[in-house]
């Protein structure tokens, strides 16, 4: 079995944008690592997901997206979709040349005494845009 070619995307609590990084894993051990990649956020996306980081504090259901929220989460999945995009581009492969996408998306509340976690993205909407599959 050929190994699998991987995209990880990590946009961490600096909210200073989406790193992209390609490997190659049997699912269990890297195999090799390849490019990365940067996507900044820009000045008005920051603010965004700074209002959001705000609004999220109040949240007890880790699926509500009242409010600003909503807008984030678009926000983050179109982010990380172009960095994707242009990860592929810049480094001329093709959509078929990448087996699976890992996305966590971005952490806007996390209450690990209350069982309570809440990551901004949509996993179904980055892969149908990609045309890959997404975890």
């Amino acid at each position: 079995m050929r190994p699998l070619r991987a995209v990880g995307l990590m946009s961490g609590t600096s909210l200073d944008g989406v790193d992209v990084a390609l490997i190659e894993t049997d699912g269990e051990r890297i195999a090799g690592f390849g490019r990365t990649s940067y996507r900044p956020y820009g000045l008005p996306e920051r603010e965004l997901l700074r209002e959001a980081l705000a609004a999220a504090a109040v949240l007890d259901d880790r699926r509500a997206r009242p409010g600003v929220l909503a807008a984030a989460e678009a926000l983050v999945t179109a982010a990380h979709a172009e960095a994707v995009e242009r990860f592929l581009a810049d480094h001329r492969l093709a959509v078929g040349d990448i087996d699976i996408v890992g996305f966590h998306g971005q952490t806007v509340l996390h209450r690990p005494e209350r069982g309570l976690t809440v990551q901004l993205g949509d996993g179904t909407k980055l892969a149908s845009r990609l045309g890959i599959a997404v975890a």
